[in-house]
């Protein structure tokens, strides 16, 4: 006989799994460079780059957002109910949604205005993020990873693509044409752009 489907256990594993990804995302995200950086260095935790990371916290927290809602309206409908039921005339566990509301209040006023200890939780994640552009070589230009070849060649080095290309084709690199992006032509050759920068600065 085929047991019947258990929603409750569904619901609860698929809000495990979930919650551990939103969990392992969310720690990552909150040491990461910021995002030219990143792209910069070829940052990536567990062969995904911060931007797939993003992604991923994004979409885990959409399907944890509707296990909740069928854990609420499937499961707990009734006991969440009953929290507000009044009995005598007064609301029922009123002492506990006072808090749970004060201590929402609290953090988020706290974290809006900037205040400690929530101040000091963002300052540090920044912090342990900022330390990644230690000793890191970065051309003032916005972006510049996702500049062409030819716009890469003449901002950075003040040379043309030409010349660009005879450099990176002695140095064993692929190059399918000029329109590529400094993002797209390291990819296909497995290094960061940082790598790619200092490698044609060698010959200036």
């Amino acid at each position: 006989m085929t047991n019947k489907f258990n929603w409750q256990s569904f619901i609860s594993i698929g809000l495990l799994f979930s919650f551990i990804i939103m969990l392992l995302s969310g720690v990552i995200l909150y040491v990461a460079p910021e995002g030219s950086l990143s792209r910069w260095i070829g940052w990536d935790v567990f062969n995904l780059t911060k931007k797939q990371w993003e992604h991923q916290h994004s979409v885990f927290s959409l399907l944890f957002i509707l296990f909740s809602i069928f854990h609420i309206f499937k499961i707990n409908w009734g006991l969440l109910l009953s929290y507000f039921a009044l009995e005598k005339k007064r609301l029922n566990n009123i002492k506990e949604l006072l808090a749970a509301l004060i201590i929402s209040v609290v953090v988020f006023i706290g974290t809006f205005y900037d205040l400690s200890p929530f101040k000091n939780f963002i300052n540090l994640g920044s912090n342990i993020s900022d330390n990644y552009s230690i000793e890191v070589e970065m051309p003032d230009i916005p972006d510049i990873d996702k500049l062409s070849l030819k716009e890469f060649s003449e901002k950075a080095f003040n040379i043309s693509v030409t010349e660009l290309e005879i450099i990176l084709e002695n140095n064993n690199l692929e190059i399918d044409n000029s329109n590529i992006s400094v993002n797209e032509l390291c990819l296909e050759n497995n290094i960061s752009p940082q790598e790619l920068y200092l490698l044609i600065k060698k010959h200036f």
